[in-house]
């Protein structure tokens, strides 16, 4: 299986490894993984924006120079519903050149392949990282609110040159499926899906803008990258990552792996992110991406960290 190459890549125990452990004993695990973060010296990044009033960003990852069109005017605006997804945070441009090269984790494992599916929760704007990893695997579906959609397919059509070079081709209430709406490029194996946490539901129709995905009723990873700034998205968010990967548990006759959660995030507030790790650790086993695994710019050290979580009821460690 690949999830063990995976498991013996991470060298570790999960962070909480039984589900016989009291409460204490899981309160002591995320306050150690809490103190170990945050008691080091963090560099400033200040909110973590790339440029926060520029209207387009010019960016190099992996050497391609991409061009990042943003929304200053709705960031300041008072928008119901958030407004933190219309700029390019500075965990992204490192978290994509990781997790889209040969030599990362997930693709050293072969949990992520050419013929993988991937779904982002919160892409925000920019598409950035799935404009890096979607020419590395079969499928990417980039989800978040609606308003980010012209700006996603802007930035799809703009940087249309990365997926052709590497291609080598030219609680509130009750919840509601959303399988339309969806927008894509032509020809493109990246789309994006409106996605509600609070609202919506997870169901395989998140597939159904992908091209040739027959059969697929489920995704190999899922990531979300600096989504954890407000305490009260953190049960939704966790909630919908639970309810993607257990498309994976109710497929029949399936000898797949479990889906994959990657979260990467940057070190703010000691609180919030305890908060995350505590819902995040309810419902996943899990790891926190070693450093000798990481690029420097990636590692704790720097201000940012990343975890893999596996659902609890598909796999026992």
């Amino acid at each position: 299986m690949n999830l063990e190459k995976l498991l013996q890549a991470l060298g570790q125990q999960p962070i909480e490894s039984s589900e016989e452990v009291c409460q204490l004993t899981r309160l002591l695990c995320r306050q150690l993984e809490t103190f170990e973060l945050f008691a080091q010296e963090l560099p400033s990044q200040n909110l973590g924006f790339v440029d926060s009033k520029a209207s387009t960003v010019e960016l190099t990852i992996a050497g391609r120079d991409l061009t990042i069109h943003q929304s200053p005017g709705v960031l300041s605006s008072n928008r119901a519903g958030g407004t933190t997804g219309a700029v390019v945070w500075k965990v992204t441009p490192l978290f994509a050149e990781w997790i889209s090269s040969a030599s990362s984790l997930l693709f050293q494992s072969e949990i992520l392949s050419s013929n993988s599916l991937v779904l982002e929760l919160g892409c925000g704007i920019s598409a950035l990282v799935g404009l890096c990893l979607a020419p590395r695997v079969k499928g990417y579906v980039l989800t978040d609110q609606p308003y980010v959609a012209k700006f996603v397919e802007q930035n799809i059509a703009e940087n249309a040159h990365i997926s052709a070079s590497s291609t080598g081709k030219g609680k509130a209430k009750g919840k509601k499926t959303k399988a339309t709406a969806a927008s894509h490029s032509k020809d493109n194996n990246v789309v994006f899906t409106p996605l509600d946490w609070e609202t919506d539901e997870a169901t395989p129709s998140l597939l159904t803008d992908l091209p040739d995905t027959a059969g697929r009723k489920s995704f190999d990873a899922i990531i979300a990258c600096d989504c954890i700034y407000n305490e009260a998205l953190i049960d939704p968010l966790v909630s919908t990552c639970a309810d993607i990967c257990r498309l994976r548990t109710q497929e029949s006759e399936t000898e797949a792996d479990p889906t994959i959660c990657v979260v990467a995030q940057q070190l703010r507030d000691d609180q919030v992110f305890e908060g995350w790790l505590a819902r995040f650790m309810e419902s996943f086993h899990t790891w926190r991406a070693p450093d000798e695994l990481l690029p420097n710019g990636l590692k704790p050290s720097s201000g940012f960290v990343v975890h893999i979580g596996i659902l609890k009821e598909a796999y026992t460690p």
